[in-house]
């Protein structure tokens, strides 16, 4: 046992998992109090756990990213705040700069920066060789034209330009995006042109199922570093139930393969979504345990009902099923922690930064679909609008009529999210899930009890792997 103390906490600058869904608000900055003459206490907002015999990991409400990991002695050391002190060490120094002790008679201040990256996807087609029952596309044959691909372009870069926004990310998506590679390539082409003339900075990714990767796309993706992102939700049969062919077949196979004998020998590891549902739950700690062996980033997130996928009551998010099927998952991270972060990608839509709203929807994400309308989120693909206004952030997606439109809230202003602990972490989950299942944006999500019984779990595997990668085991 170490009788000095010791603090560990992760980085700042998680590694930022792409699935299929928004992108997540810029994370707010956590204005520091002034130090000097300042007595400070135990913060109030706090939600701690011991690791072993030797370690605790404590999580705050402020905190900018993840927990904090402390021995026995630096354990002792922030009890003593529970009446007022100054600082007097490092260790303190360190407890105020993650929020776990502030200024008595204060809060936390934010400084909330405006989004410095637009993200849009393109929808390039509305083809599908997969027929998954929770798919909120209404398919057909058609793809985007090369015109209205480029045209498509020319709009994000004069939202960038006119938003000041600094960077441009672009979600290649459908149907599946593969089935249209010859116009993928062409924008990645005319987007890299337009973004020297314009000093922009671009990041890609195809959103794929992964069945119809071939060696020249594998050498496309390792040549230009455009990202890939394939979704896969179990193995075998627990995959190819909720992912068939349109001939009912299976798909996991044709992925594994793809995956092993063309993307990796490449040097391709693309992000892994997993769509968690009712009827795949028991099946998420074999594929999470695949992912681990493949060394391959991945995220947990939840099947969100749809008018095209209501009819399946078999995918509805049971609690129960939930919350074992995930824990299950957990348990076998924890037999075999990576020593990357992986809390971003544990629990669906939270993230490890300190945020309040849930994703970028009415600030800085738009859909651009085949047809070159605008909607505020690939679920709302129907949903469109018919000018493309440039007048402000919040503007430019107008939709008509206004019950189409998306209220994307901060988190405090949402009723039961106002005291928990991890507000700034899922904020109060998807609105459009929220909305779908309450008819209000101002209120937690429906499955905030998951939410609450899945997050710290999955910060104490953070606190194991933190303990690891220190050279501590668990």
């Amino acid at each position: 046992m170490n009788n000095k103390p010791l603090i560990f906490t992760g980085s700042v600058a998680h590694a930022q998992l792409d699935c299929d869904c928004a992108c997540p608000q810029t994370p707010f900055q956590i204005i520091p109090e002034s130090k000097k003459n300042s007595y400070f206490i135990i913060n109030d907002e706090i939600y701690q756990a011991e690791l072993n015999n030797e370690f605790h990991f404590i999580f705050s409400a402020h905190t900018p990213a993840s927990p904090s990991i402390i021995n026995k002695s630096a354990w002792q050391q922030y009890q003593q705040f529970k009446s007022p002190r100054l600082l007097e060490n490092n260790i303190d120094e360190q407890l105020a700069q993650q929020q776990l002790i502030i200024p008595i008679d204060t809060k936390p201040t934010f400084n909330s920066e405006n989004p410095t990256q637009l993200t849009a996807w393109i929808h390039i087609t509305n083809a599908c060789n997969l027929d998954c029952p929770y798919c909120y596309v209404n398919k057909s044959s058609e793809q985007m034209p090369e015109e209205i691909g480029k045209k498509s372009i020319d709009h994000l870069f004069n939202i960038a330009i006119k938003q000041k926004f600094n960077t441009i990310k672009i979600k290649y998506a459908g149907g599946e995006a593969l089935l249209n590679f010859k116009l993928i390539k062409i924008l990645h082409d005319y987007t890299h042109q337009l973004a020297l003339k314009n000093n922009i900075e671009i990041d890609e990714i195809i959103l794929s199922n992964g069945t119809v990767i071939t060696d020249e796309v594998a050498l496309w993706l390792k040549n230009t570093g455009v990202r890939l992102m394939l979704s896969i939700d179990g193995i075998g049969k627990i995959h190819d139930q909720q992912r068939p062919t349109k001939k009912g077949q299976g798909s996991f196979e044709k992925i594994e393969n793809n995956l092993l004998n063309k993307l990796i020998p490449y040097g391709i590891k693309p992000d892994i979504c997993i769509t968690v549902t009712q009827k795949n739950a028991k099946g998420i700690k074999d594929i999470v345990k695949w992912v681990l062996q493949h060394d391959l980033p991945f995220s947990i997130n939840f099947y969100r009902e749809n008018k095209l996928s209501s009819s399946h009551v078999d995918l509805v998010l049971e609690e129960k099923a939930i919350i074992e099927g995930i824990e299950s998952a957990y348990r076998t991270i924890e037999d075999n922690l990576p020593d990357r972060p992986l809390l971003n990608g544990l629990l669906d839509k939270v993230q490890t930064q300190a945020h309040t709203h849930t994703c970028g929807v009415g600030q800085n994400y738009l859909v651009i679909n085949h047809h070159g309308k605008i909607s505020q989120c690939q679920m709302h693909l129907d949903k469109t609008s018919t000018t493309q206004s440039t007048s402000s952030i919040g503007n430019y997606i107008p939709i008509t009529p206004a019950k189409d439109k998306i209220h994307n809230i901060s988190v405090e202003e949402k009723e039961g999210c106002k005291t928990c602990v991890y507000r700034y972490r899922c904020t109060g989950g998807c609105p459009l899930e929220t909305h779908r299942a309450t008819g209000r944006w101002d209120v937690k999500s429906p499955h905030c009890n998951i939410y609450q019984t899945l997050y710290p779990q999955a910060l104490r595997l953070e606190g194991l792997r933190l303990l690891k990668i220190n050279g501590f085991s668990h």
